[in-house]
């Protein structure tokens, strides 16, 4: 994990620190060779800034406009809300696509060890009006966090059915307001055991899937750009999107739904990890 922190600062008291100037003038003399543990030449060492965190393969000038490294022992608040956005928050609500087999509960998603946790699990779950037979758990930003271009990451764990496959329904995207107008942007999807990258609004759905295994741990990206999508797996550019891809501002959404004949093989108990999610602009 790419984790960049600051070490503690320490007062040096007025005494120590007019005998440490001292020395040093006193040290400041004409010496030529390279420091060493027992050379009087230099009393200071050069400090590599630190540099920025920037999209994986995706070139530009960027700067970070949000960024959640799950360092903490809770979900962000601040910045996520736990479950479908579409509904009033509880524990347990009804899942975004009616066709999941999982309802959300807020007790499946957790952070620990600098990761995202969404576990799925097979238990018979009411919500919704429906008795499904999985539960499972989502997180997004809406009314704390959305954008207009740009470039999106997140690093993640995908899991695995029995025959190596992608396991069950996961996605990492982001969706407008106003869906389908507003647009969705699905940058990591889960279907029929493949990593997909998808483009869907009320004028077009298109979108790619990767042939080779993208199990376990990737970084799935995209740059969002006026009238296209471009898609980057692991850095390397997968390719463009340009039909229907639309402008309006969009919240990030991450979930580990359970549906074989949309998603994968039905593999519980299944965890969905994520190291980090960052967000840029130019």
């Amino acid at each position: 994990m790419d984790h960049r922190r600051r070490g503690p600062r320490y007062a040096v008291p007025a005494a120590a620190l007019a005998l440490l100037l001292t020395a040093l003038a006193g040290c400041s003399g004409g010496g030529g060779g390279p420091s060493t543990a027992s050379s009087a030449g230099s009393a200071t060492r050069s400090i590599e800034p630190l540099r920025p965190v920037l999209p994986v393969g995706i070139s530009g000038d960027w700067h970070l406009i949000f960024r959640d490294e799950f360092d903490g022992t809770a979900l962000d608040s601040g910045k996520w809300s736990v479950g479908n956005p579409y509904v009033d928050p509880e524990r347990i609500n009804a899942p975004v696509g009616d066709k999941e087999l999982d309802c959300y509960d807020a007790d499946q998603v957790a952070v620990r060890d600098g990761l995202l946790h969404i576990t799925a699990v097979q238990r018979q779950q009411s919500c919704g009006g429906k008795s499904l037979p999985f539960v499972s758990g989502m997180v997004n930003t809406r009314d704390k966090f959305s954008f207009a271009f740009g470039a999106l990451e997140a690093r993640v764990y995908v899991p695995a059915a029995a025959d190596g496959s992608v396991a069950n329904w996961p996605a990492f995207w982001a969706v407008g307001a106003d869906w389908p107008s507003g647009g969705e942007n699905d940058v990591m999807e889960g279907l029929h055991g493949k990593i997909c990258s998808y483009f869907n609004s009320a004028t077009a759905s298109t979108g790619n899937c990767a042939g080779g295994d993208l199990t376990g741990w990737h970084v799935f990206g995209a740059e969002w750009r006026d009238g296209h999508v471009d898609y980057y797996r692991d850095g390397v550019y997968a390719f463009t999107l340009s039909e229907g891809v639309t402008s309006a501002p969009m919240w990030l959404m991450i979930d580990n739904a359970v549906q074989p004949t949309i998603g994968g093989l039905t593999s519980v108990p299944a965890t969905l990890l994520v190291d980090y999610v960052r967000v840029w602009q130019r």
